[in-house]
Protein backbone atom coordinates (compact mmCIF):
# COMPACT_ATOMS: atom_id res chain seq x y z
CA UNK A 1 0.00 0.00 0.00
CA UNK A 2 1.38 3.44 -0.86
CA UNK A 3 2.48 5.67 2.01
CA UNK A 4 0.53 8.86 2.86
CA UNK A 5 3.13 10.96 1.01
CA UNK A 6 2.77 8.78 -2.07
CA UNK A 7 -1.02 9.08 -1.93
CA UNK A 8 -0.71 12.86 -1.76
CA UNK A 9 1.31 12.81 -4.98
CA UNK A 10 -0.98 10.34 -6.81
CA UNK A 11 -3.53 11.61 -9.30
CA UNK A 12 -7.18 11.18 -8.43
CA UNK A 13 -9.40 9.30 -10.85
CA UNK A 14 -13.09 9.86 -11.41
CA UNK A 15 -15.31 6.94 -12.55
CA UNK A 16 -18.79 7.12 -14.05
CA UNK A 17 -21.09 5.11 -16.29
CA UNK A 18 -21.21 6.27 -19.89
CA UNK A 19 -24.97 5.67 -19.88
CA UNK A 20 -27.13 4.96 -16.83
CA UNK A 21 -28.63 1.51 -16.38
CA UNK A 22 -32.21 1.01 -15.13
CA UNK A 23 -32.79 1.05 -11.38
CA UNK A 24 -34.76 -2.20 -11.79
CA UNK A 25 -34.07 -5.08 -14.16
CA UNK A 26 -35.69 -8.50 -14.59
CA UNK A 27 -33.99 -11.24 -12.59
CA UNK A 28 -31.55 -13.20 -14.71
CA UNK A 29 -31.59 -10.64 -17.53
CA UNK A 30 -28.56 -9.52 -19.50
CA UNK A 31 -27.04 -6.15 -18.58
CA UNK A 32 -24.46 -4.23 -20.59
CA UNK A 33 -22.68 -1.00 -19.68
CA UNK A 34 -19.41 0.87 -20.14
CA UNK A 35 -17.33 2.78 -17.60
CA UNK A 36 -15.34 5.95 -18.23
CA UNK A 37 -12.35 7.14 -16.19
CA UNK A 38 -10.80 10.60 -16.11
CA UNK A 39 -8.36 12.68 -14.09
CA UNK A 40 -7.89 16.41 -13.56
CA UNK A 41 -5.04 16.55 -16.08
CA UNK A 42 -7.14 14.87 -18.79
CA UNK A 43 -4.45 12.24 -19.34
CA UNK A 44 -4.90 9.07 -21.38
CA UNK A 45 -5.41 6.22 -18.91
CA UNK A 46 -5.07 3.59 -21.61
CA UNK A 47 -3.21 0.56 -20.36
CA UNK A 48 -5.10 0.71 -17.09
CA UNK A 49 -8.08 -1.50 -16.34
CA UNK A 50 -11.29 -1.53 -14.39
CA UNK A 51 -12.45 -4.53 -12.39
CA UNK A 52 -16.06 -5.29 -11.60
CA UNK A 53 -16.40 -6.62 -8.06
CA UNK A 54 -19.36 -8.46 -6.52
CA UNK A 55 -19.27 -9.87 -2.99
CA UNK A 56 -15.56 -8.99 -2.79
CA UNK A 57 -14.76 -11.10 -5.86
CA UNK A 58 -13.74 -9.85 -9.29
CA UNK A 59 -16.40 -11.04 -11.74
CA UNK A 60 -15.21 -9.18 -14.86
CA UNK A 61 -12.34 -6.99 -16.07
CA UNK A 62 -12.17 -4.57 -18.97
CA UNK A 63 -9.13 -2.51 -20.09
CA UNK A 64 -9.45 1.18 -20.80
CA UNK A 65 -9.17 1.10 -24.57
CA UNK A 66 -10.79 4.28 -25.89
CA UNK A 67 -9.60 7.84 -25.27
CA UNK A 68 -10.99 11.18 -26.35
CA UNK A 69 -11.67 14.63 -24.93
CA UNK A 70 -9.69 13.80 -21.79
CA UNK A 71 -11.74 10.70 -20.97
CA UNK A 72 -10.79 7.01 -21.20
CA UNK A 73 -13.46 4.33 -21.68
CA UNK A 74 -13.78 0.58 -21.36
CA UNK A 75 -15.39 -1.79 -23.80
CA UNK A 76 -18.80 -3.01 -22.66
CA UNK A 77 -19.19 -5.15 -19.56
CA UNK A 78 -21.68 -7.91 -20.43
CA UNK A 79 -23.20 -9.36 -17.26
CA UNK A 80 -26.23 -11.25 -16.07
CA UNK A 81 -28.41 -9.95 -13.27
CA UNK A 82 -28.81 -12.22 -10.22
CA UNK A 83 -31.52 -14.86 -10.46
CA UNK A 84 -32.99 -13.85 -7.11
CA UNK A 85 -35.23 -10.86 -6.37
CA UNK A 86 -33.72 -7.96 -4.43
CA UNK A 87 -31.10 -5.24 -4.47
CA UNK A 88 -27.53 -5.99 -5.46
CA UNK A 89 -24.38 -3.91 -5.96
CA UNK A 90 -21.44 -4.17 -8.28
CA UNK A 91 -18.32 -2.08 -7.64
CA UNK A 92 -16.47 -0.72 -10.63
CA UNK A 93 -12.90 -0.57 -9.25
CA UNK A 94 -9.94 1.22 -10.74
CA UNK A 95 -6.98 -0.17 -8.78
CA UNK A 96 -4.18 2.20 -7.83
CA UNK A 97 -1.57 1.87 -10.58
CA UNK A 98 1.10 3.68 -12.54
CA UNK A 99 0.37 4.63 -16.16
CA UNK A 100 2.87 6.51 -18.33
CA UNK A 101 5.07 7.28 -15.35
CA UNK A 102 2.19 8.81 -13.36
CA UNK A 103 0.73 7.14 -10.30
CA UNK A 104 -3.05 7.12 -9.91
CA UNK A 105 -5.15 6.52 -6.81
CA UNK A 106 -7.69 3.79 -6.27
CA UNK A 107 -11.19 4.74 -7.40
CA UNK A 108 -14.49 2.95 -6.90
CA UNK A 109 -17.99 3.42 -8.34
CA UNK A 110 -20.95 1.53 -6.76
CA UNK A 111 -23.48 0.34 -9.34
CA UNK A 112 -26.74 -0.40 -7.52
CA UNK A 113 -29.57 -2.27 -9.23
CA UNK A 114 -32.67 -4.11 -8.02
CA UNK A 115 -33.72 -7.41 -9.61
CA UNK A 116 -37.48 -7.81 -9.96
CA UNK A 117 -39.58 -10.84 -10.93
CA UNK A 118 -40.36 -11.44 -14.58
CA UNK A 119 -43.92 -10.96 -15.79
CA UNK A 120 -46.20 -13.71 -17.09
CA UNK A 121 -48.95 -13.14 -19.63
CA UNK A 122 -51.88 -15.61 -19.81
CA UNK A 123 -54.19 -16.30 -22.72
CA UNK A 124 -57.35 -18.46 -22.88
CA UNK A 125 -59.03 -19.56 -26.09
CA UNK A 126 -61.36 -22.18 -27.64
CA UNK A 127 -63.93 -21.43 -24.94
CA UNK A 128 -67.41 -22.74 -25.80
CA UNK A 129 -70.10 -20.09 -25.41
CA UNK A 130 -72.77 -22.61 -24.38
CA UNK A 131 -72.12 -25.92 -22.61
CA UNK A 132 -74.58 -28.54 -21.43
CA UNK A 133 -74.97 -28.84 -17.65
CA UNK A 134 -72.97 -31.64 -16.10
CA UNK A 135 -70.96 -32.42 -19.23
CA UNK A 136 -67.23 -32.17 -19.91
CA UNK A 137 -65.66 -29.49 -22.08
CA UNK A 138 -62.14 -28.27 -22.76
CA UNK A 139 -60.37 -24.93 -23.06
CA UNK A 140 -56.86 -24.02 -24.11
CA UNK A 141 -54.58 -21.97 -21.85
CA UNK A 142 -51.27 -20.39 -22.83
CA UNK A 143 -48.60 -18.50 -20.89
CA UNK A 144 -45.61 -16.44 -21.96
CA UNK A 145 -42.70 -15.20 -19.85
CA UNK A 146 -41.54 -11.61 -20.38
CA UNK A 147 -38.02 -13.04 -20.44
CA UNK A 148 -38.96 -15.87 -22.83
CA UNK A 149 -38.21 -18.37 -20.04
CA UNK A 150 -39.02 -22.02 -20.59
CA UNK A 151 -42.41 -22.88 -19.07
CA UNK A 152 -42.67 -26.56 -19.96
CA UNK A 153 -44.30 -28.73 -17.28
CA UNK A 154 -45.36 -25.67 -15.26
CA UNK A 155 -48.84 -26.12 -13.78
CA UNK A 156 -51.88 -23.93 -14.41
CA UNK A 157 -55.09 -24.16 -12.36
CA UNK A 158 -58.76 -23.36 -12.97
CA UNK A 159 -60.80 -22.07 -10.03
CA UNK A 160 -64.53 -21.37 -9.77
CA UNK A 161 -66.28 -18.32 -8.27
CA UNK A 162 -65.64 -19.59 -4.73
CA UNK A 163 -61.91 -20.07 -5.37
CA UNK A 164 -62.15 -23.86 -5.36
CA UNK A 165 -59.77 -25.64 -7.72
CA UNK A 166 -61.78 -27.51 -10.36
CA UNK A 167 -59.11 -28.34 -12.92
CA UNK A 168 -55.40 -28.21 -13.64
CA UNK A 169 -52.92 -29.13 -16.34
CA UNK A 170 -49.22 -28.79 -17.21
CA UNK A 171 -47.84 -26.84 -20.15
CA UNK A 172 -46.36 -28.90 -22.95
CA UNK A 173 -42.68 -29.32 -23.75
CA UNK A 174 -42.65 -26.88 -26.69
CA UNK A 175 -44.22 -23.48 -27.40
CA UNK A 176 -47.25 -23.21 -29.67
CA UNK A 177 -46.04 -23.21 -33.30
CA UNK A 178 -45.65 -19.79 -34.92
CA UNK A 179 -45.67 -18.01 -31.54
CA UNK A 180 -42.95 -16.31 -29.55
CA UNK A 181 -42.44 -18.70 -26.60
CA UNK A 182 -46.17 -19.18 -25.82
CA UNK A 183 -46.39 -22.45 -23.90
CA UNK A 184 -49.86 -23.99 -23.83
CA UNK A 185 -52.03 -26.84 -22.64
CA UNK A 186 -55.59 -28.12 -22.88
CA UNK A 187 -57.63 -28.27 -19.67
CA UNK A 188 -60.65 -30.57 -19.27
CA UNK A 189 -63.47 -29.23 -17.09
CA UNK A 190 -66.96 -30.24 -15.99
CA UNK A 191 -69.91 -27.89 -16.43
CA UNK A 192 -71.87 -27.04 -13.25
CA UNK A 193 -75.10 -28.95 -12.65
CA UNK A 194 -77.24 -25.80 -12.71
CA UNK A 195 -78.06 -23.51 -15.63
CA UNK A 196 -76.65 -20.00 -15.64
CA UNK A 197 -73.73 -17.78 -16.54
CA UNK A 198 -70.39 -18.53 -14.93
CA UNK A 199 -67.02 -16.77 -14.69
CA UNK A 200 -64.03 -18.92 -13.79
CA UNK A 201 -60.42 -17.94 -13.15
CA UNK A 202 -57.19 -19.25 -14.65
CA UNK A 203 -54.39 -19.07 -12.05
CA UNK A 204 -50.67 -19.46 -12.70
CA UNK A 205 -48.58 -19.40 -9.51
CA UNK A 206 -45.25 -19.50 -11.41
CA UNK A 207 -43.59 -20.90 -8.28
CA UNK A 208 -41.94 -23.83 -10.06
CA UNK A 209 -39.87 -21.81 -12.51
CA UNK A 210 -36.09 -21.42 -12.36
CA UNK A 211 -36.27 -17.63 -12.51
CA UNK A 212 -38.69 -15.74 -10.23
CA UNK A 213 -41.92 -14.70 -11.95
CA UNK A 214 -44.94 -12.81 -10.69
CA UNK A 215 -48.09 -14.91 -10.43
CA UNK A 216 -50.72 -14.24 -13.09
CA UNK A 217 -54.43 -14.81 -13.52
CA UNK A 218 -57.23 -14.13 -15.96
CA UNK A 219 -60.92 -15.03 -16.28
CA UNK A 220 -63.19 -16.59 -18.86
CA UNK A 221 -66.96 -16.99 -19.00
CA UNK A 222 -69.55 -19.37 -20.41
CA UNK A 223 -73.24 -20.24 -20.04
CA UNK A 224 -74.48 -23.62 -18.80
CA UNK A 225 -77.69 -24.74 -20.50
CA UNK A 226 -79.99 -27.74 -20.62
CA UNK A 227 -79.49 -30.24 -23.42
CA UNK A 228 -81.40 -29.12 -26.55
CA UNK A 229 -84.32 -31.41 -27.40
CA UNK A 230 -86.35 -29.25 -29.81
CA UNK A 231 -85.61 -27.61 -33.16
CA UNK A 232 -86.82 -24.16 -34.12
CA UNK A 233 -86.71 -23.47 -37.87
CA UNK A 234 -86.96 -19.82 -38.89
CA UNK A 235 -87.45 -18.63 -42.48
CA UNK A 236 -86.77 -14.95 -43.11
CA UNK A 237 -88.17 -13.10 -46.14
CA UNK A 238 -88.48 -9.52 -47.31
CA UNK A 239 -92.21 -8.79 -47.22
CA UNK A 240 -95.04 -11.06 -48.30
CA UNK A 241 -93.95 -13.46 -51.05
CA UNK A 242 -90.58 -11.77 -51.55
CA UNK A 243 -87.15 -13.37 -51.82
CA UNK A 244 -85.49 -14.99 -48.79
CA UNK A 245 -82.79 -13.03 -46.96
CA UNK A 246 -79.41 -14.62 -46.29
CA UNK A 247 -77.03 -13.78 -43.44
CA UNK A 248 -79.76 -12.64 -41.06
CA UNK A 249 -78.69 -13.01 -37.43
CA UNK A 250 -80.99 -14.80 -34.99
CA UNK A 251 -80.89 -14.77 -31.20
CA UNK A 252 -83.09 -17.30 -29.41
CA UNK A 253 -82.35 -16.65 -25.75
CA UNK A 254 -78.64 -17.52 -25.45
CA UNK A 255 -78.59 -19.44 -28.74
CA UNK A 256 -77.34 -17.92 -32.00
CA UNK A 257 -77.71 -18.76 -35.68
CA UNK A 258 -77.70 -17.12 -39.12
CA UNK A 259 -79.85 -17.78 -42.17
CA UNK A 260 -78.43 -19.59 -45.19
CA UNK A 261 -78.82 -18.68 -48.87
CA UNK A 262 -82.42 -19.93 -48.70
CA UNK A 263 -83.16 -17.55 -45.83
CA UNK A 264 -83.52 -20.41 -43.37
CA UNK A 265 -81.87 -21.14 -40.02
CA UNK A 266 -82.18 -24.05 -37.59
CA UNK A 267 -81.71 -23.51 -33.86
CA UNK A 268 -81.66 -26.48 -31.46
CA UNK A 269 -82.96 -25.47 -28.01
CA UNK A 270 -84.38 -27.06 -24.87
CA UNK A 271 -88.16 -26.99 -24.64
CA UNK A 272 -89.32 -23.62 -23.32
CA UNK A 273 -90.30 -20.02 -24.01
CA UNK A 274 -87.81 -17.61 -25.63
CA UNK A 275 -87.37 -14.12 -26.97
CA UNK A 276 -86.53 -14.32 -30.68
CA UNK A 277 -84.45 -11.42 -32.00
CA UNK A 278 -83.90 -11.02 -35.74
CA UNK A 279 -81.52 -8.43 -37.22
CA UNK A 280 -79.70 -7.43 -40.38
CA UNK A 281 -77.89 -4.19 -41.18
CA UNK A 282 -80.24 -3.43 -44.10
CA UNK A 283 -83.54 -4.27 -42.37
CA UNK A 284 -85.56 -3.20 -39.36
CA UNK A 285 -84.95 -5.12 -36.15
CA UNK A 286 -87.69 -7.61 -35.17
CA UNK A 287 -88.26 -9.14 -31.74
CA UNK A 288 -91.04 -11.50 -30.66
CA UNK A 289 -91.84 -14.15 -28.09
CA UNK A 290 -91.86 -17.76 -29.23
CA UNK A 291 -92.97 -20.91 -27.40
CA UNK A 292 -91.01 -24.03 -28.39
CA UNK A 293 -92.67 -27.11 -26.92
CA UNK A 294 -92.10 -29.29 -29.97
CA UNK A 295 -90.20 -28.95 -33.24
CA UNK A 296 -91.44 -25.61 -34.52
CA UNK A 297 -91.25 -23.77 -37.85
CA UNK A 298 -92.05 -20.10 -38.31
CA UNK A 299 -91.65 -17.30 -40.82
CA UNK A 300 -90.43 -13.77 -40.16
CA UNK A 301 -90.94 -10.87 -42.56
CA UNK A 302 -88.46 -8.01 -42.49
CA UNK A 303 -88.89 -4.45 -43.72
CA UNK A 304 -85.98 -2.89 -45.57
CA UNK A 305 -84.57 0.30 -44.07
CA UNK A 306 -84.93 3.40 -46.27
CA UNK A 307 -81.77 4.35 -48.13
CA UNK A 308 -80.08 7.59 -47.10
CA UNK A 309 -80.50 10.33 -49.66
CA UNK A 310 -77.66 12.60 -50.68
CA UNK A 311 -78.53 16.19 -51.55
CA UNK A 312 -76.23 17.82 -54.07
CA UNK A 313 -75.97 21.60 -54.31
Amino acid sequence: MPSPSERDLAERVRLELIEPIPAEVPAGSDISFKVRASCAAGSDLGGGCINLVASEEIVATQPLVYFGDGVSETAAFALRAPETVGAFTWIAHFPGQEIGGVRYEDAALPIEVRARPLQTILAVWDIPTLVVVGERFTIKVGAKSSGASELKAACVEIRDETGQKIGESEFGAAPLPQTDALYWTEVALTTPAEEGSYTWRVAFAASELKLPHDAASTTFGFTAVRRPDRRLTVSVIEGEGAAPIADVQLGVGPYRAATDAAGRAHVDVPSGSYRLDVWHTEFEFVSRDVDVRSDTAMRVELTRLPKERTVWD
